[in-house]
């Protein structure tokens, strides 16, 4: 499908974005398409108003992009929780500043002089926030280590997670994950996290029934990692069914295990965050050493953020995943972690002060979706004010309205040299790993592309917003937040996911039948 040519763009200068605004309105108006407010929205939204009649407060705009015309709303003003759609913001201020090509670089130094291949010193792992830093980016470094003539270390490993500082967690679910954790969307964050700040353990069956199942940590075993527990072999056919919580306990990382697999059953891995992320990036690094023949005698150790500046040569660089391919992954699996490290790398690059809070990046972040509002030239876009407190969304003080995501949508819809990024991390029903948006007809599976959210504290929350494809390659833009209310907390989430469905639907078949 070949997108269409814009009517007008954005304003990009601030300076005038008054004159910019009053001649983009202006031009609306005489062409009689200037947006419309919701009772004049030419389709109604069925299924989504019996849910808001049930008890759910929603938040819906749909609009037509070349001119903002309103296709469709409900209470479209209402600021709502928006879970995970927070990261399209995130998306787009990462987009803004670096640009999709941008890769983020992890940096070995060393401290002391080189001599027969023994480096009489420190080496230092100088973590460069890369959100996707993982497995193949570490193996290269240690390799370019073993490369620049070093075969040994006689001092230790030192981590430098500086970039941010120590961030201190602010939200009960990475609070809680200091203490254990059952999840790995719960990673405490830091600038040197490596693996998105989580270990796997592998669980394959044993030989036979009663037999102990085989079990490692991938992809090594590592002083900090523990096991207590274990789980049995099962007759073959029988349900697997397998607890693994990872507990901290003295600096170590137990994974407390329990339960049984089939004899017939295929590998399974578990993810958990890690409590120490930086102690756990310096013991996956120091195995990735040793697998290259780079021995390292002394200890690890972190450097802290009141010590002076580990200053040293530079012995090896990594470059990670092009950030236009890092922000498809976060989008579509909803990486948290990723999402929250990007906002934080975004407010350092901003000129925030070193130690970098959660709350800090999303000031920045707050200001940066209130200037997407006051640039836009759609009237609807103008009121309210979003409030974000992180990039991720998992903190429950966020507050976006329909508005204010839609007007996100339109901005980004014009930045061309942004969009393709942009629109390539947003996931299409008929071929997404996301199992929710399963199901529908045609024109759902082939013709929306969105990102979902969803939380079930303190409310559930429902999240849905992205582009539309209407009649005749026109294009459209989408948000839809439903949370539970104070009378009605929980809707529950298929619910909510069938009405957004059936009301799109209904809407595209509309509107298809319009073009006719």
């Amino acid at each position: 499908m070949t997108r269409q040519p814009p009517g007008s763009r954005l304003p990009v200068s601030r300076t005038r974005r008054g004159v910019v605004r009053v001649a983009l309105l202006f031009a609306v108006c005489v062409a009689g398409v200037r947006a419309a407010p919701a009772d004049r929205a030419p389709y109604s939204l069925p299924a989504l108003e019996r849910l808001a009649q049930a008890g759910a407060d929603v938040s819906v705009r749909v609009i037509e992009l070349e001119n903002g015309r309103t296709l469709a709303a409900l209470n479209p003003a209402k600021a709502l929780i928006p879970a995970s759609v927070t990261k399209l913001y995130t998306t787009a201020a990462a987009l803004r500043h670096w640009g999709a090509a941008h890769r983020f670089k992890t940096r070995v130094l060393r401290q002391g002089p080189v001599r027969g291949g023994v480096l009489h010193g420190d080496l230092v792992f100088v973590g460069g926030g890369d959100p996707g830093l993982v497995n193949a980016q570490l193996w290269a470094l240690a390799q370019r280590v073993r490369e620049a003539g070093i075969a040994a270390v006689d001092g230790r490993l030192l981590v430098d997670p500086r970039g941010f500082g120590p961030v201190p967690c602010v939200t009960r679910d990475r609070c809680h994950a200091r203490i254990e954790s059952e999840d790995a969307y719960n990673a405490p964050l830091s600038s040197a996290g490596v693996d998105y700040s989580n270990a796997c353990l592998s669980v394959r069956p044993g030989d036979s029934p009663g037999t102990p199942a085989r079990l490692a940590f991938e992809p090594f075993d590592l002083p900090m990692l523990a096991i207590r527990g274990s789980i049995k072999t099962l007759p073959p056919g029988r349900p697997a069914h397998i607890r693994v919580i990872r507990r901290s306990e003295n600096g170590r990382e137990v994974f407390v295990i329990s339960g049984g697999i089939p004899q017939d059953g295929r590998t399974r891995r578990f993810y958990r965050s890690i409590a120490h992320p930086d102690r756990y990036a310096g013991e996956v690094f120091r195995a990735f050493l040793e697998q290259a023949g780079v021995t390292v005698r002394g200890g690890i150790g972190v450097v802290g953020q009141g010590d002076p500046s580990p200053r040293g040569v530079r012995v090896a660089e990594v470059k990670g995943t092009p950030l236009g391919e890092l922000l498809r992954g976060m989008l579509v699996y909803s990486n948290n972690y990723m999402a929250d490290t990007l906002a934080l790398d975004w407010a350092a690059a901003e000129g925030a002060a070193v130690p970098i809070t959660l709350p800090q990046a999303g000031r920045r972040l707050t200001a940066f979706a209130r200037d997407v509002n006051a640039d836009s030239p759609f009237a609807w876009a103008h009121g309210g004010g979003p409030v974000l407190e992180s990039g991720s969304g998992l903190t429950v003080g966020n507050r976006l309205s329909a508005n204010d995501v839609t007007a996100l949508l339109a901005h980004e819809y014009h930045r061309y040299g942004d969009f393709p990024a942009f629109l390539a991390g947003l996931t299409v029903p008929e071929q997404t790993p996301v199992a929710m948006l399963k199901g529908g007809d045609s024109a759902w599976g082939t013709r929306v592309a969105a990102k979902t959210g969803s939380l079930n504290q303190p409310v559930s929350v429902f999240s849905l917003a992205g582009y539309l494809r209407l009649g005749g390659g026109r294009w459209g833009a989408f948000a839809v937040l439903v949370n539970g209310s104070r009378a009605h907390p929980h809707i529950g989430l298929f619910r909510a996911i069938d009405a957004v469905r059936a009301d799109l639907q209904a809407l595209l078949a509309r509107d298809d039948a319009a073009r006719r």
